[in-house]
């Protein structure tokens, strides 16, 4: 079973992880601007959640997720830490009212995040951190039959998602052109890396193989001439009235109007 203080120390582990990381993870960063910031920016969001859980008080699985997923979404850096957020906000709804979580709980809880991570997305690519949370969610939902061993259960449910991420550059050809793997996928990964360690009491070497290179990994002309948009921008809106899902669709449809990769989520 995963209390409460196993998940807030496998949260922070997998913050710390990523924070270690992100330089190695910003010099994938391709798709969807080659502008070399996704490690620094999931790092910052899950730092959001790590900086509230460490002054928390203890408390149940459910507390910690609505906790973390609360920073999370007040803190996300760009789209790959929207997306972040998002998974961990469906994962936060999907645990409500669980003192501590089953194998079961945690494969039903990943796959309420990435249906909430794909439902706000305004235009989901394949081949990005949706896709290797998605293999990891499948995983997950497979092993719940037969694994009881919770920490077997997320070895084999990270095994799952390094190996999806290895198919990225196969499903989005800007990955292949420039020969690397999904910088979201990959940061993804450290997170559930960091984790896995704080589950198994240990302090493991975080290191993977990335390209070496020193300054952001370049594409052909071409390519980054279709990004009309380079820039990321988010908003926080405090609504004073209810705010519908035929409003939130609504909205969408305006949005899409002024940027290429759009995700709205009502809280």
């Amino acid at each position: 079973m995963i209390s409460g203080k196993i998940l807030r120390d496998a949260i922070i582990s997998g913050a710390n992880n990523i924070n270690n990381q992100r330089s190695r993870v910003d010099e994938l960063n391709v798709f969807p601007v080659p502008d070399g910031d996704t490690g620094t920016n999931m790092s910052m969001t899950i730092g959001a959640a790590a900086k509230e859980l460490a002054k928390a008080e203890e408390g149940g699985a459910d507390q910690i997720a609505h906790t973390a997923a609360s920073a999370l979404l007040r803190g996300a850096r760009g789209n790959s830490g929207v997306i972040l957020s998002l998974l961990f906000r469906g994962f936060s709804k999907s645990v409500k009212g669980k003192a501590a979580l089953t194998g079961s709980d945690l494969a039903n809880a990943l796959g309420v995040g990435v249906e909430a991570a794909y439902k706000a997305v305004m235009k989901p690519t394949e081949g990005t951190i949706l896709t290797v949370a998605k293999g990891a969610a499948y995983k997950a939902a497979e092993l719940a039959q037969t694994e009881e061993d919770i920490e077997e259960f997320c070895i084999q449910v990270l095994a799952e998602a390094e190996a999806v991420l290895q198919k990225t550059p196969d499903m989005l050809p800007v990955l292949k052109e420039a020969g690397v793997v999904d910088s979201g996928g990959q940061g993804l990964v450290e997170v559930l890396r960091g984790a896995l360690d704080a589950l198994q009491g240990k302090e493991g070497d975080y290191s993977f193989e990335a390209p070496k290179r020193e300054a952001v990994v370049k594409i052909s002309a071409q390519t980054e001439a279709d990004i009309r948009f380079g820039y990321c921008t988010e908003f926080i809106i405090m609504l004073d009235k209810p705010f519908d899902e035929k409003m939130e669709l609504d909205f969408k449809g305006f949005l899409e109007s002024i940027g290429d990769s759009i995700v709205v989520v009502s809280d």
